[in-house]
């Protein structure tokens, strides 16, 4: 954007202060103007609007036209001309949307409400064109003339779009604190735009170290107690990139400092009321977020000890406090924090779980046994984690005894053990005694479909068939078993049987996507045409 064109922008913009916004959306008509019409015209205007929302431009536009025809004194005919030239634009057909459409609702009804949507159109269409100074100098006509429309911010919105094309970025700020500051938020769009617009202009203003600004933007948006989780959420990615880089670490600092003082300043002093002591440890946490963002470890320590000497050490604090420990590849520490936990048993399952995140098997496996120890109510939970951990490891057979031994322990969910057992049989490789744990499961079809992939694995092909057979009996799967056939018909080499089974599935389920995908298939590797119905194509 040139430096006149930001400053046209600079001037009209101030008229924004107190404007409202009629419309929620820029192609539709009011209420207030639908009221206006008769009972003819409602119909007709219905009958293109209903073309209109299935996409049916051609058999719209016609309709629009003929609205336009019937009742040229109507209040809704200027509209139904705007509406005209848009579904000339998704036709394709841009210059006659500007010239035949647009320009003559400006020509004819000026001081319609469709007049400045019009205005805005051209614009876009300059834009889709590839022309974007007659572009700007359009939206500029419509911020300066139509100040008070819907119309003016989707201009401003769309200035943005180029400003960021051209990096533009104090094109694109100056734009931007239109929208934030100058806008009189309104329903729908008018607001959906300043919305966004606030977001993105305090994404700036945190990557160039203005967090004072930033937090003012979000502010405009987010106020009392909703402004310090907005501006944690929204600050942290900024920060984050900052901070990885040793180039811009001061920024990522001086960002991390502001938002964090933003955020503290309004944290409760008085937590008598547990609402507020909530807010309080919650922001708090925010504020630990915010400086491990920005990497500074000491800072993040310090302020979780914070938060534990103000509001006590619960378990909450205390796995918020582990888990960035773990995050920063602090390990000890994190187990450290996990140990300081009220439920003992949620302590031990951290630390197993930490053990598990570093690949050491056995130490997560006594944490766990630990845990059993301690709530023998509930050791089918902990053999499973057990199992889990061992299966993660591949040791399977030490996977297999744990589940086994809940098979004992806990009948009400033998369903449950057989399956997690059959699955760690197959991913070990026992795809025989896989097969036969499956067929002790009563979820049929899932347990079928594993029973089928073992015996492809063992190169059984038509045990594998068999059982996708009884697969395609249940409706939803039917076409995806059909097409496993097909598959193993080609991996066992009966190539003109296999082109048979995917010819199949492309003629009981041409509107499948595994029709899509036999039909490409026969395509690449057989060199057959045919259409997803299943027809020879001429």
């Amino acid at each position: 954007m040139t430096p006149r064109l930001i400053l046209g922008v600079a001037l009209v913009i101030s008229l924004f202060a107190n404007s409202a916004f009629a419309q929620n959306k820029i192609d539709e008509m009011s209420l207030d103007r639908w009221k206006l019409l008769r009972e003819a015209e409602r119909h007709q205007m219905n009958v293109a609007e209903k073309y209109y929302r299935e996409q049916q431009y051609k058999i719209a536009l016609g309709e629009y036209e003929k609205f336009v025809t019937l009742y040229d004194k109507s209040e809704g005919t200027s509209f139904a001309q705007f509406k005209w030239s848009i579904c000339q634009i998704h036709l394709k057909k841009l210059n006659t949307a500007i010239s035949d459409g647009f320009q003559s609702v400006i020509d004819y009804w000026p001081e319609s409400p469709d007049a400045p949507n019009a205005a805005y159109y051209i614009g876009r269409c300059q834009k889709e064109m590839g022309e974007p100074k007659k572009a700007k100098k359009s939206y500029l006509q419509v911020v300066s003339k139509y100040e008070t429309s819907l119309a003016a911010v989707y201009s401003l919105s769309d200035l943005i779009d180029i400003a960021d094309a051209e990096m533009d970025v104090p094109g694109k700020v100056a734009t931007w604190r239109k929208l934030v500051y100058d806008i009189k938020r309104t329903g729908g769009d008018a607001n959906s735009l300043c919305v966004q617009a606030s977001i993105q202009l305090a994404t700036h203003y945190f990557s160039v170290a203005q967090p004072v600004d930033a937090a003012a933007s979000i502010a405009t948006t987010w106020k009392d107690n909703s402004f310090p989780y907005h501006l944690w959420y929204y600050c942290r990615t900024p920060i984050g990139t900052l901070a990885a880089d040793a180039k811009t670490k001061d920024k990522a600092d001086k960002s991390a400092d502001g938002c964090v003082a933003a955020i503290r300043e309004r944290i409760p002093t008085d937590v008598t009321k547990e609402e507020d002591k909530k807010n309080a440890r919650d922001w708090s946490y925010y504020i630990a977020d915010i400086h491990a963002y920005s990497r500074r470890d000491d800072k993040a320590i310090e302020a979780y000890q914070a938060i534990l000497k103000l509001y006590g050490p619960d378990d909450a604090t205390l796995q918020r406090f582990g888990d960035w420990y773990k995050s920063v590849q602090k390990f000890d520490e994190a187990r450290k924090t996990y140990g300081q936990f009220a439920i003992r048993t949620e302590g031990l399952n951290q630390i197993a779980y930490s053990y598990r995140q570093q690949l050491k098997c056995d130490e997560a496996v006594a944490q766990y046994r630990l845990a059993a120890g301690l709530d023998s109510q509930n050791i089918p939970k902990w053999n499973e984690q057990i199992a889990a951990a061992f299966r993660e490891a591949h040791r399977w057979k030490e996977s297999i005894d744990s589940y086994s031994e809940n098979l004992k322990i806990d009948a009400a969910n033998t369903e449950k053990w057989l399956w997690l057992i059959g699955h760690t049989q197959r991913e070990g490789g026992m795809y025989k005694e896989a097969i036969g744990t499956f067929r002790q499961c009563t979820n049929f079809p899932e347990n079928t479909k594993w029973m089928a992939w073992c015996h492809r694995q063992l190169k059984e092909w038509n045990e594998s068939i068999i059982l996708y057979g009884q697969v395609t009996s249940s409706a939803p799967d039917a076409p995806w078993a059909l097409y496993q056939i097909a598959q193993v018909r080609e991996a066992s080499g009966d190539k003109e049987a296999a082109i048979k089974a995917y010819q199949t599935v492309c003629k009981k389920f041409p509107k499948d996507g595994h029709a899509a995908q036999a039909h490409a298939h026969l395509q690449t590797v057989y060199k057959i045409n045919v259409t997803l119905g299943g027809a020879a194509e001429e």
